[in-house]
């Protein structure tokens, strides 16, 4: 399989003139270990995996013996042996913050926690998402949503049409799946993936006594992707007591294949708070909820739900270029049929986001984002991402973008 550079390579590099030590997060299967393999700058660093069962046991029996060599070292798979962050931390210090390091991995439990309590101060946190639709096409991450954000004018203009909107949604982000040669294989790897990681990181974190109950709570959740989702009615649906739901939730948010999005609202203001949640994957979301090929997803039922799932992979993939980490929620009044899908938020300043799978937009779709830029003045300016071949302002502040070029 080819290698497509990744846009974190330029992030990593930068984050290493001021940190010692880097943290490389992200589900499974996206392409971390790929992307510390071949990206050019780290070609002389030393390179240690813990799925190595040699160098595991060494990490734990002599940490200081597995790190001996005083250059900058890459360990991949490092959540297996939460304890050797302690010698990292030591090295680093011992060598007055000039030793480098590089830690990747999954990102559950032992890896988000640990290093958080042990590199406080030395350590910067990365994550790598799957491929985003500009990521995979060789395009420069800023599109029109950063033009947007960073307030810059944006022209009507129109575009081309030339990709297939159905087939990038249900093959999702991962890089297998994307870059597999026919549909066929594309389910075929999205079947193991589902599998492995139910038979690999889950039972690595905890013992599930009813796997299958597991499987259906993750059906459930990706029929459910976008909607608020009540954990007493997925219990039911999946034969799991609430407070097992609850804890399997916790693990698919702590390994990132699970976004929770709260409401956004002010203390007085009659909007919901309670939350959403979508894959970090619209590929894999199709595959759990049973939709086994692009043409499926024409069906209006399906179509919008993933499709909002897709466009929130776009924006995370933006969002963990940022210096600082941006917020996302969204937004639906409690009185009204109004709903803006993702209010994007940093250090004061939010753009909102709707997302229609409609081919154009009216001064009338609108209506939802104006409410929210008349509650919230910090929403500064408004998208419509939609299906149509132009961009446009279709309101004030408010422009109408291709999905094609968000």
């Amino acid at each position: 399989m080819r290698y497509i550079s990744r846009w974190l390579e330029k992030r990593l590099a930068e984050v290493l003139e001021s940190h010692p030590v880097v943290v490389l997060t992200g589900p499974r299967q996206v392409g971390k270990s790929t992307l510390l393999e071949h990206t050019g700058f780290l070609k002389d660093w030393r390179y240690i995996t813990l799925d190595d069962p040699d160098s595991l046991d060494q990490a734990f029996e002599d940490p200081k013996g597995l790190l001996w060599e005083d250059k900058p070292t890459i360990i991949d798979e490092a959540q297996r042996c939460p304890d050797l962050l302690v010698t990292v931390k030591y090295l680093v210090d011992k060598s007055s913050r000039r030793r480098k390091f590089i830690l990747s991995g999954s990102g559950n439990i032992s890896l988000r926690q640990a290093p958080r309590e042990t590199l406080a101060g030395r350590a910067k946190y990365l994550h790598l998402t799957g491929f985003s639709h500009r990521e995979i096409n060789n395009f420069p991450p800023e599109g029109v949503f950063s033009r947007i954000w960073a307030d810059h004018n944006v022209k009507s203009s129109t575009v081309k049409l030339n990709d297939d909107l159905m087939r990038y949604i249900w093959r999702g982000s991962l890089p297998g799946v994307i870059l597999a040669q026919n549909d066929k294989i594309a389910l075929e790897r999205l079947s193991s993936y589902v599998d492995t990681y139910i038979q690999r990181d889950i039972q690595d974190l905890v013992k599930i006594r009813h796997p299958q109950n597991f499987r259906r709570l993750m059906a459930a959740l990706a029929k459910a992707t976008g909607w608020e989702s009540v954990q007493e009615e997925l219990s039911k649906t999946c034969g799991e007591t609430r407070t097992n739901v609850s804890r399997y939730m916790s693990l698919l948010k702590d390994t990132n294949l699970l976004y929770e999005l709260k409401g956004y609202t002010t203390k007085n203001e009659r909007a919901y708070r309670q939350s959403k949640y979508f894959w970090f994957d619209s590929g894999s979301a199709c595959f759990l909820a049973g939709i086994n090929s692009p043409a499926e997803l024409k069906k209006p039922r399906f179509k919008g739900r993933y499709l909002e799932n897709f466009i929130l992979q776009q924006i995370l993939s933006w969002a963990s270029l940022q210096l600082t980490m941006p917020e996302i929620f969204y937004w639906k009044l409690k009185a009204e049929d109004r709903e803006v899908d993702f209010v994007v938020y940093s250090a004061g300043k939010a753009v909102g986001i709707e997302v229609k799978s409609s081919e154009e937009v009216t001064f009338g779709d609108t209506r939802a984002m104006r409410d929210l830029m008349k509650f919230h003045p910090e929403v500064s300016k408004g998208i419509i991402i939609y299906t149509g071949n132009k961009i446009y302002p279709v309101a004030s502040n408010i422009y109408a973008v291709p999905w094609v070029v968000f």
